[in-house]
């Protein structure tokens, strides 16, 4: 047994760097106040390595315990390691090192005295990774540990059945080389780090009285039949109701066609609560035996939960295996109102409880003040062309068409018609999936309503290009701090000429930051901020020369060198503006060129002038206006959500237009890379970034009239391919 030497300021964060999933853990009287992190070595501090039902060997060239699964009967069977702990009375964040092996996935259990305390299954890798007998670490968090508790660890020989040897397949190891103590660290959030091979969902729904489970089940059948649940092990539970009234709907078709056979991979907990219970705990128990996760998708209440989880405790699962190895992930905080008390105070001691953002409201960035949890997509929208578009006999998706035509039947059925929701007027809510889009990692790929109908439910063309009436102002900053205009510039005049509409544009202006170097805390060097400036107007003048002619364009201008010039030229756009003929300004970078403009330009015709932000970091950044005195000269403000969600992306979703053909393309990427390679803000390092364009993208296609606010690189991509080969 030995002791490392390290400050306690290190030792938490070695605990929080180490730890390979983070739980919320209440601090205990016996918790460690002070002391060392205790580190056992396998083949040093482990002398009793002959207890299990398989011997362990000492694999001297890792510095490791394994099993030699060259021998066919000790296969599968578990090998055991057993020391005293010699250490103060506590509770720890225990880790394991553990030797992934491309040839399978070993089972690794942690027990103190005589119960299992702790399960975990190795990650697979698959032939050939470069990870193959290197140590990953697994941390159970917030162990009891007493001064003299017998300390075992059991692996076992496991095959992945992926890698021939001899006659048969090759086998892991279940190698492990140490286990180190360190004081237990509380932590607020984990990451969601859901693995194929080993874990398990649970999707709850409540049904009762909103309506917006049965889209949310619709949602997740639409997702069952793609590639990216494929091999996903899950069981659905309808009627997980808590202490709410109002109406239960009932959607037992909807749930067969989703999930198949009643009480295999679904079961109605409204019908038999008992029955539900059981076979729900019956699966979650296997899988907490195999060392998997199970991540619950709570979109109801949690008074079952607690039921099955007090099942687990009752049939003998210790609660620390419980509290590492179920996560209950909850949106919204309605459904915790409405679940008893006492449920929900529970669920939070013996699980690991995840709020996140409720998916009710568009997911943006920068809102960080009075947080849930990890922000999510919104997927909930009034317009009525989503349910068109799955339902349409041009849907080839037919799965979803049938599920979303029965949720639609269902919904009608019901005579659900609720103000507070969008689905009587022919929206979609879906938001309870919202869970399921973290729990799985989907990230940009279901960022919106938009991406997730085109990803999941429909293949019927969900954009057109239907700009609103008027003329088009783009005003851009790429000063300081953010050099993304730089990519974005040539995106949004790629748009504007591959959907017909640049004779629209009547105002182009960059370097509208007009004096970068006013706040401190995002200054650029003057250097730098020469050097953008000569880029951004080198590439405004390309850019007009590739995706023009824009006949109604007088220049394009450099706020910082002709601001007078500028401001003219926006005037001149404003005081043409009419209620037939309104101008709509992208503000893609600081208000102040707006602002003089708005304060020169005749008042009569401001009422007929719309301004399209993304951003407060640009609205509040002005070193001459704030963005309310922008509104009070009586624009129309369209604020349509951060852009940086869908369109600052790796690299590789740009990669088709690297070596396109068309020089336009070419030059859009080379831009992009300039951005990213620019090397002033840390930021926008690995990432593309044409988030500006992603508000041209909206205005092309609806603006405020539907128009598609959360448009992908793929979307972007799409109009300009589409509209080229047309």
């Amino acid at each position: 047994m030995k002791r490392l030497n390290i400050p306690l300021c290190l030792i938490a964060l070695m605990a929080m760097i180490t730890t390979s999933c983070a739980h919320s853990l209440a601090p205990e009287n016996d918790q460690i106040t002070s002391g060392l992190p205790i580190v056992l070595y396998a083949t040093e501090d482990f002398a009793d390595i002959n207890v299990g039902d398989v011997p362990y060997y000492i694999d001297k060239r890792n510095d490791a315990l394994g099993i030699d699964a060259r021998r066919l009967e000790y296969r599968g069977l578990f090998a055991r390691a057993i020391t005293a702990f010699e250490g103060p009375s506590a509770k720890y964040d225990v880790t394991i090192a553990v030797m992934t092996e491309e040839d399978g996935e070993p089972l690794y259990r942690l027990w103190v005295n005589n119960e299992i305390v702790g399960t975990y299954r190795s990650s697979y890798i698959g032939e050939g990774d470069e990870r193959d007998l290197t140590a990953q670490n697994h941390t159970w968090l917030g162990i009891s540990v007493s001064d003299g508790d017998l300390i075992a660890i059991e692996s076992n020989a496991h095959t992945n059945g992926e890698i021939p040897e001899n006659d048969g397949t090759a086998w892991a190891r279940g190698r492990w080389q140490s286990l180190s103590f360190s004081p237990s660290v509380e932590a607020t959030n984990r990451k969601a780090n859901f693995s194929k091979h080993k874990d398990f969902v649970v999707s709850q729904f409540d049904f009762q009285p909103d309506a917006d489970d049965v889209h949310a089940v619709a949602a997740l059948g639409s997702m069952l039949v793609h590639p990216d649940m494929e091999g996903v092990n899950y069981l659905a539970v309808a009627g997980t109701t808590g202490r709410q009234g109002g109406k239960y709907i009932d959607a037992r078709e909807l749930m067969e066609m989703t999930f198949g056979r009643e009480d295999f991979n679904w079961a109605d907990a409204k019908k038999n609560w008992q029955k539900a219970l059981t076979l729900v705990h019956d699966r979650v128990r296997a899988v907490l035996a195999q060392g998997g996760t199970v991540w619950v998708q709570e979109a109801g209440q949690s008074d079952f939960t607690r039921d099955w989880v007090q099942a687990l405790l009752d049939s003998g699962i210790h609660k620390s295996v419980i509290k590492n190895n179920v996560v209950v992930v909850q949106h919204s905080t309605w459904n915790e109102k409405q679940t008893t008390p006492d449920a929900l105070a529970f669920v939070k001691q013996y699980t690991t409880y995840q709020a996140i953002t409720d998916g009710n409201k568009a997911k943006k960035v920068y809102i960080r003040k009075d947080r849930r949890g990890p922000l999510t997509p919104m997927y909930k929208d009034k317009d009525k062309r989503w349910l068109r578009a799955a339902t349409s006999t041009e849907n080839t998706k037919e799965h979803a068409r049938t599920l979303w035509q029965k949720a639609v039947d269902i919904v009608e059925y019901n005579n659900f018609d609720a103000k507070y929701s969008v689905m009587p007027g022919g929206g979609v809510d879906f938001s309870d999936t919202v869970e399921l889009w973290w729990i799985l990692g989907l990230g940009q790929n279901a960022a919106s309503v938009h991406a997730f109908w085109e990803r999941y439910v429909s293949d019927v063309q969900l954009d057109a290009i239907k700009p609103p009436s008027g003329r088009l102002a783009i005003v851009i900053d790429g000063n300081s701090p953010d050099p993304d205009d730089i990519g974005a510039t040539p995106v949004m005049m790629g748009l504007l000429k591959q959907s017909g509409l640049a004779d629209r544009l009547v105002h182009l202006s960059h370097s509208c930051d007009l004096d970068p170097f006013r706040n401190k805390g995002r200054q650029i060097d003057a250097e730098n901020e020469a050097r953008r400036q000569k880029v951004l107007h080198e590439l405004s003048g390309r850019s007009v020369e590739l995706f023009g002619p824009f006949n109604n364009l007088r220049n394009y201008y450099n706020c910082r060198v002709n601001q007078d010039a500028a401001i003219s030229d926006l005037v001149d756009a404003i005081n043409a503006s009419s209620e037939s003929d309104p101008l709509w300004i992208i503000e893609a970078g600081e208000p102040d060129l707006i602002g003089y403009a708005l304060e020169t330009a005749n008042s009569e015709r401001i009422q007929y002038v719309h301004v399209v932000s993304h951003h407060p970091a640009n609205d509040d950044s002005g070193d001459y206006f704030t963005w309310q005195q922008i509104l009070d000269f009586g624009v129309t403000e369209h604020q349509i959500g951060d852009q940086n969600v869908s369109l600052q992306t790796p690299i590789s979703k740009w990669d088709w237009a690297k070596n396109h053909k068309n020089k336009g393309y070419r030059f859009m990427w080379e831009m992009l890379a300039y951005a990213e390679q620019d090397g002033v803000v840390p930021f926008q390092t690995n990432k593309f970034d044409c988030s500006d364009a992603g508000m041209i993208y909206w205005w092309i296609t609806g603006a405020n009239e539907g128009g598609n606010n959360f448009a992908t690189p793929s979307d972007i991509q799409d109009m300009l391919l589409q509209s080229l080969a047309n």
